[in-house]
């Protein structure tokens, strides 16, 4: 699922509140694990998006977040894209995400949905997608979410 998330307001101190809220793009994903456990499981997001101007140069964002000690049941996963990085790229053409479990991937989607692996067409633009842990979301149902493995 994709959607846009607007900036969520943090009370700093007793009645200021930040002045402007922007819209981001969050990515959401829905997935169940079967095994009691499971170690890391990774996600990696792909956006393509098309610019406003010119040619419609088509660009693809990359980014992987990586959960570490999964129990059994449904959970979730969400990426996202700045604000800035949507006013100067463009609009979101498409997203696919690609789930690994140890080296190898276990099961894939996308919107629009497609049989093809359509984001092996680009060669993709790293660090701009951005976990919720590098977002002013990182807070918002913090249990909801997975323990995110930070980097080795």
């Amino acid at each position: 699922e994709q959607r846009k998330a607007i900036t969520p307001e943090y009370q700093l101190l007793k009645g200021q509140f930040m002045g402007q809220t922007r819209e981001w793009l969050a990515v959401n994903t829905q997935y169940r694990t079967d095994p009691e456990w499971i170690d890391e499981l990774t996600f990696t997001y792909y956006i393509l998006v098309r610019s406003k101007t010119g040619a419609k140069k088509l660009t693809l964002f990359k980014g992987d977040v990586t959960y570490i000690n999964v129990a059994k049941g449904d959970h979730k996963s969400d990426m996202y894209l700045h604000p800035s990085t949507l006013a100067r790229y463009g609009a979101v053409e498409g997203v696919a995400v690609v789930i690994s479990a140890q080296g190898r991937v276990v099961d894939m989607d996308s919107l629009p949905a497609s049989n093809k692996r359509w984001w092996e067409q680009f060669t993709p633009v790293e660090g701009y997608v951005l976990n919720r842990m590098q977002t002013p979301f990182a807070m918002i149902n913090f249990d909801d979410y997975e323990a995110i493995r930070t980097a080795k």
